[in-house]
């Protein structure tokens, strides 16, 4: 079961500050990568090295709170990845024009309706993010994609590897969905300069591709099997696009594809889609997460476990999908969500997901992802539980990032109440959650006191001169076995003007890639909780202006987030 005790606790400001100062659990380091020359926008932090022997947590050896090395790396030498964004929009911020990473726009268009023109990209908005401000999101995400359709061939998404200068190419368009321990990179390349880009699956043990994909992505590799999806084209009304199968590369190259529970590969213009996007093998059985494509009369997509005997991978028919109930987009005949999509598992198989609300289904003013666990995936049915509502307040929403072997949950989580419908994006921060299920260590749970924290409090070393104040964690990517997170912060150069949650920046403001590194030694009482130097009800979160806010819109596309329209569901 979830615990109870999860809410995120608010100090006040003159609590904190009498607090012990210079004691911290996370030391903020962030992630340049000085050999990119060209002048780029903003750094995202988005995989993170994992720890040599992340196949034994069995004590707590892995733990960077502990020592100051892991598996024969300095902790504060765990590699991470990153992307540029380069292009700067006509309203200054730099955002994917369509996400990268997708395989339908948005995550879930399978009908590919919202992709055409800016009118689409706000009936998008209007339909399912229902902010108030949809004209002015649709210009700026429409400014890149345009450029994308007429055939730019300045790149947008520049990948990196810390330390790694020899990784750099900004031939493609490229991101990075996780690294190998020899800081291989497993991700997406996109040609440029073509208004129908060839996206290839980037993975160190897959051959080069062979044509017999029109697209293809990777997510996750053991050295064995490597797992994504992959397309070929399909038209329907709105012109040629894409559907797309669950994949998973043997050690040989070849590749398997998995079917679609609905059986149709178009269902009223909805093209069928799915995707894996993480794996693990237990015990001579491959449990694979991500999506499939239900529903014969509707082509929902939905969060699905993958289940395969080792034995038999390489048979797409001894496959099974199997849906998690309680994150259907239709469920007792109601459109709930928009999609659902399980994001990572681990050797626990313990897996974690987000489920979008439907625009015509927002809760506390807005259609927000609600994020979810499933305990155990080897369970016979697999139902969801929802923790997103106990973390911040009912009804906030987020992203769930990723998943280590401790049950360490990284992620993202609204941290203003405010209403998005008719109104504008809720202010975003980083999340750490230590789940208490199978595998769950009770130490390393303690180092957090056992409940949900915003990074932002672990980063907290009470100093407004120091190091850390001068960044604000927006969200976290990846975390591996050891404690230390791929993230992204919104940085103010010289300081924020006090440690609070909400402290205003005098200086500039950018968006950049950082690496979390526990501190050697530091326990549970090293924490110091932020304050708010203004209390209000909405819990507003720091003051990022513009900068903030523009960081959401990539935050809106990283990792399948929103969904389409609720079309042609008048009979739902």
């Amino acid at each position: 079961m979830i615990q109870t005790n999860l809410r995120i606790k608010t100090l006040a400001f003159s609590i904190f500050i009498a607090t012990n100062a210079h004691a911290n659990l996370y030391q903020v380091v962030e992630v340049t990568p000085s050999w990119i020359t060209d002048s780029y926008q903003s750094t995202f932090g988005v995989a993170v090295q994992p720890s040599q022997d992340d196949s034994d947590v069995s004590t707590n050896h892995n733990s960077c709170f502990l020592t100051s090395s892991v598996g024969g790396t300095a902790c504060d030498d765990f590699a991470v990845a990153g992307e540029t964004r380069y292009q700067k929009t006509m309203a200054g911020q730099p955002v994917d024009g369509i996400p990268f990473r997708e395989e339908a726009p948005f995550g879930m268009d399978n009908s590919f309706v919202y992709a055409q023109s800016h009118s689409d990209l706000k009936s998008y908005c209007v339909s399912e993010l229902l902010y108030a401000t949809c004209s002015s999101w649709a210009e700026v995400h429409w400014d890149e994609w345009y450029k994308e359709l007429s055939g730019d061939t300045t790149p947008n998404s520049v990948a990196f590897i810390s330390d790694d200068s020899s990784f750099y190419d900004n031939s493609q368009n490229i991101v990075i969905n996780s690294l190998t321990s020899d800081l291989s990179p497993v991700g997406i390349e996109s040609s440029l300069g073509d208004s129908r880009a060839t996206t290839s699956a980037l993975a160190p043990v897959l051959p080069a591709e062979d044509g017999s994909f029109d697209r293809s992505r990777a997510w996750k590799t053991d050295g064995t099997y490597t797992v994504g999806s992959v397309s070929e084209n399909y038209t329907n009304d709105n012109g040629q696009y894409y559907s797309s199968k669950a994949a998973l590369w043997g050690s040989d190259g070849a590749v398997v594809q998995l079917s679609w529970p609905s059986g149709k590969q178009d269902e009223d213009e909805r093209l069928a889609q799915g995707s894996m996007r993480d794996f693990v093998v237990q015990d001579g059985t491959i449990y694979g997460v991500g999506y499939n494509t239900y529903d014969s009369d509707n082509n929902y997509m939905n969060a699905t476990v993958f289940k395969v005997s080792e034995s038999n991978y390489a048979d797409a028919s001894q496959w099974t999908s199997t849906i998690v109930q309680n994150t259907q987009a239709k469920m007792s005949g109601d459109y709930v969500y928009s999609n659902s999509v399980l994001t990572g598992i681990n050797k626990n198989l313990v897996a974690i997901g987000e489920a979008k609300r439907a625009g015509s289904r927002p809760s506390g003013g807005a259609a927000a992802n609600r994020l979810f666990i499933v305990p155990d995936v080897t369970s016979t049915s697999l139902s969801g539980s929802f923790f997103s509502d106990d973390i911040e307040f009912s009804g906030a929403g987020g992203h769930a990032s990723a998943i280590n072997n401790y049950n360490e949950i990284v992620g993202q989580i609204d941290n203003e109440s405010a209403r998005e419908k008719d109104g504008k994006p809720r202010r975003k921060r980083a999340f750490i959650y230590p789940y208490n299920g199978n595998g769950s260590d009770t130490e390393r749970m303690a180092v957090f006191d056992n409940h949900a924290w915003l990074l932002d409090d672990l980063t907290n070393d009470g100093s407004v001169t120091s190091n850390n104040n001068q960044y604000r964690i927006l969200i976290a990517s990846d975390i591996n076995d050891a404690g230390v997170i791929a993230a992204t912060a919104i940085k103010c150069e010289g300081g924020y003007s006090s440690t609070t949650h909400d402290a205003s920046c005098g200086g500039t403001e950018t968006t950049v890639a950082v690496k979390l590194v526990p501190v050697e030694g530091a326990t549970s009482s090293d924490i110091q909780q932020r304050g708010y130097e203004n209390n209000s009800t909405d819990r507003s979160g720091a003051s990022f202006g513009s900068i903030g806010l523009s960081f959401l819109g990539y935050i809106l596309f990283r990792r399948r987030k929103n969904f389409v329209k609720n079309r042609n569901e008048s009979q739902i």
